[in-house]
């Protein structure tokens, strides 16, 4: 399952208005781009609303790439087949102001003060001939294109529209006449015309949702955008329960793998701060990617869709430290300090592994070493400050009593080395996956000619597949040289009869099978704990692993 939330705001909606007479001073134009103001959004949705049981006319905008090299981000010229939906033309019925009842200046109009003085002056009769919907315009074809990239354009695909309304500082003005509820209603009418693959579900931020107030304390609480706490209620109350719902069908369906069938996305977009960050803080146990959409207001300024105006961020990206190059490790000589020592540790650790028993007993069962360097800044007598050096590896000496991982290796070793060590004088601790050399079966020796021997067949050996002349830039150079670990393809569809589904669950076992670098490896939960006590009395202390075996790029990351 694909999600993508989307909460609602007064960005969402543009509106035509079309007048009786053509506008000299706007190139003789009959209609021009309109808002309607704060307080009166819901009324203006509400009765188009009412038309859409018409027959509505689909209006589609030219899409442009912009040119990003650019300071001002121009548009190129469009490709004739760059068409995306945007909106409904109300040609059948058009709505008149005066109906509402409305006047010209209960909007805001894409227009000079010039023009807008023409309008006041020479439109008699204005209607609503138009209704846009700018970011949902571009929202939509940027998910499904990411999805189309990671396999997932057949799964299913659920669009989860989210609006509220906010206090109104004038206080003669309805507490809901700014609601978004009737747009959301008109952007799902959108989507189901136009992608009729995505299922759409409605979310209102209604007086539903909070717990018993008095009566006068309640009417300010019905619609609140601007409360933190009133909107983390709502996230948790209404909106994690239904996709908690998704959530528990994909358990029983396909048991503890359901994370790989759940993929959420949030559309950053306009919104109350508030109402943002308690998303994001509610649906954040799930490990959302997200479409940030940093040019709200093209359409209103062109009349044009740019997809280029949607970055794309995944949960790893976001959450994660940029991987820095070892090369441009220059103002951090600690870090370049670890960078040294795990590589030397690497290379003896692959130039010696034939010469002992780390695959035949001490990492027997998991067969995955793990090494640690643990640095530490000493003062000496003279008053100098003394760098040393520890060095850690995991080992299962018995699986009953549980592994003893690489850190909390280093961190005993340091201790036991020094036993005056106080938590702020380590530093750092660099944390690397290397990889064993596969066993192999020894071939069984030929039976005895004897006539009086037993043919009975000797006892598989374990050998090392590798000679003992294997050197250590072979072992290095035979890993990926990837700039991170391969994700995997994020299939969605629990349906393995659908042709493409099948082949990308085909293409994710194979890699699965040939993967063997780990990196990066973060710490467990063990090693967690103890590296958290060891950061809330030195919060510099820092975590590094590596993208790869390679140690060509390195992560660094700090617990507080």
């Amino acid at each position: 399952m694909e999600f993508l939330v989307h909460n609602i705001s007064h960005s969402d909606l543009i509106l035509e208005l079309t007048g009786d007479s053509a506008l000299k001073t706007s190139r003789n134009a009959t209609s021009l781009l309109a808002r309607p103001k704060f307080s009166l959004f819901n009324i203006v949705s509400q009765s188009i609303v009412q038309q859409l049981d018409k027959l509505l006319t689909p209006v589609q905008a030219d899409t442009y790439e912009r040119e990003m090299d650019s300071p001002r981000f121009q548009l190129r010229e469009r490709c004739v087949s760059t068409c995306h939906p945007v909106g409904f033309r109300l040609d059948v019925k058009p709505i008149n102001l005066e109906s509402f009842p409305l006047e010209l200046s209960d909007f805001q109009l894409r227009a000079s003060d010039e023009t807008i003085a023409e309008v006041e002056s020479s439109w008699k009769h204005i209607r609503i001939t138009a209704c846009f919907f700018p970011l949902l315009g571009i929202l939509v074809p940027k998910w499904l294109q990411v999805l189309a990239d990671v396999h997932s354009a057949e799964s299913q695909q659920l669009l989860y529209l989210i609006s509220g309304a906010g206090i109104p500082r004038n206080a003669s003005h309805s507490i809901c006449g700014n609601s978004t509820e009737y747009t959301a209603a008109l952007m799902s009418k959108f989507v189901s015309a136009y992608y009729p693959n995505i299922h759409v579900t409605q979310i209102h931020s209604g007086s539903n949702i909070f717990r018993s107030h008095s009566p006068s304390s309640f009417a300010l609480l019905s619609y609140p955008c601007c409360s933190y706490d009133d909107n983390v209620q709502f996230m948790t109350r209404q909106l994690r329960p239904v996709l908690e719902a998704h959530r528990d069908l994909l358990v029983t369906k396909v048991g503890d793998h359901w994370k790989s069938h759940f993929h959420l996305t949030i559309a950053y977009a306009d919104g109350p701060p508030a109402r943002l960050s308690a998303l994001n803080a509610a649906l954040r146990v799930y490990q959302p990617s997200y479409l940030h959409v940093w040019q709200l207001k093209t359409f209103w300024h062109e009349k044009k869709l740019s997809l280029d105006d949607v970055d794309f961020h995944p949960f790893e990206n976001v959450e994660a430290t940029p991987a820095v190059a070892v090369a441009d490790l220059h103002d951090a000589p600690l870090v370049a300090r670890a960078v040294d020592e795990i590589k030397a540790f690497r290379d003896q650790f692959v130039q010696g592994e034939h010469l002992g028993e780390v695959g035949q007993f001490w990492l027997r069962k998991s067969r995955k070493p793990v090494l640690a360097v643990l640095l530490v800044e000493k003062r000496t007598s003279s008053g100098d400050v003394q760098v040393v050096v520890h060095r850690g590896m995991n080992c299962e000496v018995s699986m009953p009593t549980g592994s003893l991982c690489a850190e909390r290796n280093a961190i005993g070793s340091a201790l036991a080395n020094d036993p005056t060590l106080l938590r702020q004088s380590l530093k750092m601790i660099a944390v690397l996956s290397v990889s064993l050399h596969p066993l192999k079966l020894a071939p069984p020796p030929p039976p005895s000619l004897s006539s009086t021997s037993l043919l009975l067949p000797a006892p598989p050996a374990l050998i090392l597949a590798h000679a003992t002349t294997t050197t250590v830039t072979t072992a290095v150079e035979a890993s990926p040289k990837t700039g991170r670990k391969p994700k995997r393809p994020r299939t969605i569809s629990c349906d393995a009869s659908v042709p493409s589904i099948q082949a990308a669950l085909d293409a994710v076992d194979a890699s699965a099978a040939t993967e063997k670098d780990l990196n990066p490896l973060a710490p467990c939960g063990a090693c967690n704990e103890w590296l958290l006590k060891i950061a809330e009395a030195n919060p510099s202390f820092k975590i590094v692993t590596f993208d790869s075996i390679d140690c060509d790029s390195v992560y660094i990351h700090q617990l507080l």
